[in-house]
């Protein structure tokens, strides 16, 4: 195989990589700083009107929002377990931090920013009481995005590779989308969570961006 068809070869820069980092991460803290300074988000109230209006009896979107729950837990420690068992030690420490850095982090924003969820929130949907951000669109991005950055690197065929890509975007989208239908979040909760995974996967992407090409024998 030569360099150029590489698993690493077909990574992104480190360049592109610490791009996504911070235009994720720092869209992510301008949101958050606007909300703790009392500003308010023009969109979020046309569009979550707008969504209220697709909800029907609620029930694919409780379905579609329970997925990135229980089933988002057992794919996280399956992702640990299986990088473990495969001698990827340092990259499951990684994610391991990783995965309890967004889950306490997304909590402790929602305690300092203290944002109420809109009103009519449905009272059986579990959760802290405030809103911002969703917890739900954080950790569906990151958790899913780790797989689809795995299977870009891997030996899987780009169609295949990128299309697994497409397809975690759109259940990150219908997460979403369904947090706001239920009137649990605000469309900028979504929003800026899906940039905060963003930017987090872009840090994971730049830590680990060697070790696919270490386990195939392309590293030193």
């Amino acid at each position: 195989m030569t360099p150029s068809h590489s698993p690493a070869a077909r990574d992104l820069t480190p360049l592109a990589w610490i791009a996504i980092a911070i235009v994720g991460i720092g869209v992510f803290v301008v949101m958050t700083v606007l909300l703790l300074n009392h500003a308010t988000f023009g969109f979020d109230r046309p569009w979550l009107t707008a969504a209220e209006s697709l909800r029907g009896d609620g029930t694919i979107w409780r379905v579609i929002s329970e997925s990135a729950n229980i089933p988002l837990i057992i794919i996280g420690v399956g992702i640990v377990a299986g990088l473990f068992l495969t001698h990827h030690r340092r990259e499951a420490v990684i994610v391991t931090i990783m995965l309890i850095a967004i889950t306490a982090g997304s909590e402790a924003v929602k305690q300092i920013v203290a944002r109420p969820r809109p009103e009519g929130t449905d009272p059986n949907i579990p959760g802290v009481v405030y809103s911002f951000p969703s917890g739900h669109v954080l950790e569906v991005f990151v958790i899913l995005g780790v797989l689809s950055i795995h299977a870009v690197r891997s030996r899987l065929g780009r169609p295949l590779a990128w299309g697994l890509f497409v397809l975690v975007l759109i259940e990150v989208f219908l997460v979403g989308l369904s947090r706001v239908v239920l009137d649990a979040h605000y469309p900028s909760d979504a929003i800026a969570a899906a940039f905060g995974g963003g930017g987090v996967l872009g840090i994971y992407g730049l830590l680990t961006r060697d070790e696919d090409a270490k386990a195939h024998g392309h590293g030193d």
